[in-house]
């Protein structure tokens, strides 16, 4: 389940509302122009007070623009799962300018977790998130990655990758302070939840090919132990 789905919202209004901007999302995600989406959205935007170009920007024309580095892939998470974000957080009324920094860095963490999770299907679909630089450097092709050919050099390219995903997770760490409430405790079982999913792909040595990638029962047991006892558990 996405982080901050439409379940994780307490009251109807806004449980309502956040559907309304998922499905937007993901319509836009798919390089839908949906005008009854975007529409829908736009009205969301007006009821609650929300920025509608945060709703604009995640369409992205040109669809998946092809990604040479990684500050394209900085560039593409922040209009695509950032303007998202923001709008999730801000219809939880985080509207504060300190907050939007963090907020996007939990999108790019989020994206760049599930972009590892599902790089086979998204490969397939025709999207690829990892900069063309850092294969070209690690002497991986196109075919590499299809097949999921787990040379030293695709190891390399998708542990920075998850080095990536680190650093955002790390970067928005001082939101289990600054949110309170419901937004906490769900932000809390994101975060913890995302940094496991990543030990759990270094655990597979990086091989997301073969079989989902999935937490255990071990794993998430010790996701929801950490986040209500603030203990890491071994």
């Amino acid at each position: 389940m996405p982080p901050f789905a439409p379940s994780d919202w307490p009251q109807n209004e806004f449980r309502a509302a956040a559907e309304v901007l998922w499905q937007w999302h993901y319509a836009a995600r798919a390089g839908e122009d949906s005008p009854v989406h975007r529409s829908k959205a736009h009205a969301i935007c007006e009821e609650f007070g929300l920025p509608a170009h945060l709703v604009d920007a995640q369409f992205i024309e040109e669809g998946v623009p092809t990604i040479h580095t990684i500050t394209d892939l900085f560039d593409y998470m922040d209009r695509s799962t950032g303007s998202h974000a923001l709008l999730l957080a801000k219809l939880a009324g985080y509207t504060a300018n300190w907050v939007e920094d963090p907020v996007r860095k939990f999108g790019r963490a989020v994206f760049l977790t599930r972009s590892l999770m599902f790089l086979k299907e998204d490969l397939q679909a025709g999207r690829q998130f990892i900069p063309l630089d850092l294969l070209q450097k690690n002497n991986v092709d196109s075919t590499d990655l299809m097949e999921g050919r787990l040379s030293s050099g695709l190891r390399s390219v998708l542990w920075k990758q998850v080095v990536y995903a680190r650093d955002a997770y790390a970067s928005c760490r001082t939101l289990n302070s600054d949110l309170s409430g419901w937004c906490r405790r769900r932000f809390r079982i994101y975060w913890t939840g995302g940094l496991h999913t990543l030990a759990r792909i270094e655990s597979r040595k990086f091989d997301v090919w073969s079989k989902p990638v999935e937490l255990t029962l071990l794993d998430k047991t010790r996701v929801y132990l950490q986040v209500y006892t603030g203990k890491t558990i071994r």
